[in-house]
């Protein structure tokens, strides 16, 4: 059946009818995806895709005619991702909050790969069950065949290593490669103690591998696994990191960082020269890797992807085209693109997964990502263009509530997290929907700083944190209200992560503006934040507080003007504070102490512990705990009716 077919059949079904008179229960959004990640096998014969349901997630295999291979149920645990290792083996990634005191080790995530086999059916993870390595890898650099056995290439570090260093102090990983039917480990590389990363080549060699010195603070770029004959070398404002192989054997592509630009560059490895341009300017730009070459066959940016072989794009592009209409984004295909995987999002559809044959110009829906969300109350979104107040362009996503008029609503301004990474996009974002589907407008603003816009708007961020990247936000408010799409008098300010920050900043730091704020794992107290991130980390490395100083324009004393905390006795609007337990990104010390400022200072402030929860709201009950409490709060404080 021709794919148009397929799509016409499936869209219909979800034609949207007549909205209902109540909207879906908040877990029809909260709830974990239905299916959340998929992957092909290099042939395209075989595809695994990471499901959840009401016991937890689970990776299930099939063929691509649906036949079922097997399974693995994971329970509450984690799962990160999924890819495959040639045709027998699926890899997954999944992690866990660990907290290991008695080796130095503070609450950070740790990362786990699976694997399961699927001739034998039997599953175990690398490092597991061991007395000589730490259960845990540090990075996966790919999987290769090499003398007709697959191995898997990942960090991974020593208990006799650790225990030097188990009252302070950081360890780095050595690469070793992992037999996948055996689980042996053999060491490939040593890191010399240093920050390393390694490129793996086809035939499982090691093509390069990139070094950070800290006492120098330089990054350089060898051939091969040791550090002689450096490729590349960088300091100062620079960095520079290993991207992907390049296009013909021999080459490999790296990223430059400076002050002013970002400029992505395929080097010979023989060290003639500094090689070819292929990415400038563009600091959300991917790369596309040929599954049995292992060679750089295009490039992906917000825009799409570019391939190099015009069979290969004529494919992808036509397979785009029959999603017309939609929010399209490829998330795995075949070493030839002769089978790929698509997410889909649109005006009707709460997200949806999709295997195509771009040969046999065929389609097959695996499933819904939100199921439990009808066609006829997915909230309608688009991109709202608007100034900052200096004049920069910039704009967000605007998500109405379905099947009301976009006239005087009342408004979520929710900025994303991060800061500086690529920003919201028109799709299905499962929070943005809920509370629209509850009679809102949510605007979403992607302020200065946000990749995907160029460098020029990236650096407009620099030294702007808590001012000319807080007023973007407003500025987008103003703009709304001006076009007399919401009543900025009923807008609240909800936000997680940075997002959080930003809501506090809006009722403390800003005032006059909203009538509550959420804030979602977000930080209070700029100078304590670098503090804890120093303490963490190699004494001797200081790019995160070199990174916090350049987009605050601060030192750690100076930073009292940005900080929500010591401005907690001016705060204007009741603020919610929502914090898990296991957070190793923003401490949850930084909720409690602005619970006490807040509640010292006299001003109204409800505080909801999230036990387990990390920094992502990995987990099913505090997922949908957290949008509950946040809908019953903005509800109790801005009525939408």
């Amino acid at each position: 059946m021709h794919i148009w077919l397929v799509l016409a059949a499936a869209l219909a079904a979800a034609a949207p009818t007549l909205a209902t008179a109540a909207p879906p229960p908040l877990d029809a959004y909260g709830r974990l995806p239905a299916i959340e990640d998929a992957a092909l096998s290099p042939s395209g014969g075989r595809f695994a895709v990471v499901m959840a349901d009401k016991d937890g997630r689970k990776v299930v295999v099939r063929k691509s005619d649906g036949e079922v291979l097997g399974g693995v149920a994971f329970g509450p645990a984690k799962i990160r991702g999924v890819d495959f290792a040639g045709e027998d083996h699926v890899l997954i990634t999944v992690t866990a909050t660990v907290s290991r005191p008695v080796i130095g080790l503070q609450t950070t995530e740790m990362e786990g790969l699976i694997d399961f086999n699927l001739k034998t059916r039997a599953s175990y993870m690398i490092f597991a069950k061991s007395n000589t390595y730490m259960d845990a890898i540090a990075g996966f650099y790919g999987a290769r065949q090499v003398g007709g056995k697959w191995y898997a290439y990942v960090g991974g570090v020593t208990w006799d290593a650790v225990g030097p260093h188990a009252d302070g102090g950081v360890v780095y990983a050595d690469l070793y490669r992992v037999d996948l039917d055996t689980g042996h480990p053999e060491k490939v590389a040593t890191s010399a103690q240093r920050d390393r990363d390694w490129l793996i080549g086809v035939n499982g060699e090691v093509l390069a591998n990139s070094v950070y010195d800290a006492n120098r603070g330089q990054y350089t770029i060898y051939p091969g696994a040791g550090m002689e004959h450096p490729l590349i070398q960088r300091a100062g404002d620079s960095s520079i990191d290993l991207l992907s192989p390049g296009r013909t054997p021999g080459t490999v592509v790296v990223i430059e960082r400076t002050k002013d630009t970002i400029v992505g560059r395929e080097i010979p490895l023989s060290g003639a020269g500094e090689g070819s341009v292929l990415i400038s300017g563009d600091n959300a730009a991917g790369v596309l890797v040929d599954r049995d070459t292992n060679t750089l066959v295009g490039m992906s940016n917000l825009a799409g992807e570019k391939l190099l072989d015009p069979v290969l794009q004529r494919r992808i592009d036509s397979s785009r085209a029959a999603f017309a209409g939609e929010e399209s984004y490829l998330a795995a295909f075949s070493h030839d693109f002769a089978q790929m995987i698509f997410r889909t999002e649109g005006p009707h559809d709460a997200g949806r997964y999709w295997l195509v044959d771009a040969v046999a110009r065929s389609a097959t829906p695996l499933g819904d990502v939100h199921p439990d969300v009808p066609a006829a109350e997915v909230g309608p979104t688009r991109m709202f263009a608007y100034n900052a107040a200096d004049g920069l362009a910039m704009d967000g996503v605007l998500t109405l509530p379905p099947g009301r008029e976009a006239k005087n609503l009342p408004v979520i301004v929710m900025p994303h997290g991060g800061p500086i990474v690529v920003g919201d996009r028109v799709g299905f974002d499962w929070w943005a929907q809920a509370l629209a589907s509850r009679g809102y407008a949510v605007f979403q603003p992607n302020y200065r700083g946000t990749l995907g816009y160029g460098e020029s708007f990236r650096h407009a961020a620099d030294g702007q944190y808590g001012r000319k990247m807080q007023t973007d936000i407003s500025d987008g408010l103003a703009a709304l209200a001006h076009a007399g799409i919401v009543d900025p008098k009923r807008a609240c300010i909800v936000g997680a992560s940075y997002g959080g920050y930003a809501a506090l900043a809006g009722v403390t730091l800003q005032r006059g503006l909203y009538r509550c704020a959420v804030s979602v794992a977000g930080v209070a107290d700029m100078g304590r934040m670098l503090i804890w991130t120093r303490e963490r980390g190699d004494a001797r490395d200081t790019r995160a507080q070199d990174f916090w100083r350049g987009l605050t324009g601060a030192q750690t004393s100076d930073m009292d003007a940005v900080s929500p905390l010591k401005a907690a006795s001016k705060a204007d609007a009741p603020i919610l504070l929502i914090h898990g337990a296991d957070d190793s990104v923003v401490p949850i010390d930084q909720s409690r102490a602005m619970q006490k400022a807040l509640a010292s200072a006299g001003k109204p402030v409800d505080f909801v512990l999230m036990n387990g929860e990390d920094h992502w709201l990995s987990s099913a009950p505090t997922r949908l705990a957290m949008l509950n409490a946040v809908v019953a709060f903005v509800e109790k404080h801005d009525p939408a009716n």
